[in-house]
């Protein structure tokens, strides 16, 4: 009986197994979330590396994480500002309205990076109950990685300041640059 709980107590504190976004990034799952589909159904396959995550329970929410090169939308993505400016282009789908000044983002604290974020509540959806499919919040993030690779993520929730929302933020905040790699040019992706 006490190797079978020594068993048990091994598998608790084995941490989790990391994903590869693309060859480079490695992704670690939050605790309760497993890896679906890149995409929800009915939509095109990425033309970029792309994971998704859910919650194994059900709840509404999920998180796309994808890979671009850091040259995107006629600019370079190099320092905090202008990863900003890619951030508001990322999040302007998800603005009540596009012409609107846009929320400040807030800052996220990664290793070895520097990201941002923009939450947007569905204006639609305010006050009412969130029908099948469909989801009051996006939260828009962008992540530079060693100044070299550029995550884009979208994380799709329900409520402001959520345990799925900082759940899937630790999965973002997980990325990091695959060890064995050898330095591959950010076109190499």
């Amino acid at each position: 009986m006490k190797r079978l709980a020594l068993l048990f107590a091994l598998v608790a504190l084995t941490p989790l197994r990391a994903d590869l976004l693309g060859s480079l990034i490695k992704i670690t799952p939050a605790t309760g979330w497993t890896r679906d589909g890149p995409t929800e159904a009915a939509q095109e396959e990425p033309a970029f590396p792309t994971l998704r995550y859910v919650p194994k329970d059900g709840r509404n929410a999920s998180i796309v994480l994808t890979l671009l090169p850091i040259t995107v939308a006629g600019f370079t993505i190099t320092n905090h500002a202008s990863l900003e400016r890619f951030n508001l282009l990322s999040a302007r789908p998800y603005l009540a309205n596009p012409d609107d000044e846009p929320p400040i983002p807030t800052v996220l604290d990664i290793a070895n990076g520097i990201g941002v974020s923009i939450t947007n509540e569905d204006p639609a959806l305010i006050g009412k109950p969130v029908p099948p499919g469909e989801y009051r919040m996006a939260t828009s993030a962008s992540v530079l990685l060693g100044r070299k690779y550029l995550i884009q993520c979208t994380i799709f929730h329900d409520e402001k300041d959520s345990a799925e929302l900082r759940q899937a933020l630790d999965i973002l905040l997980s990325a990091t640059v695959k060890a064995t790699t050898p330095s591959l040019p950010s076109s190499a992706i």
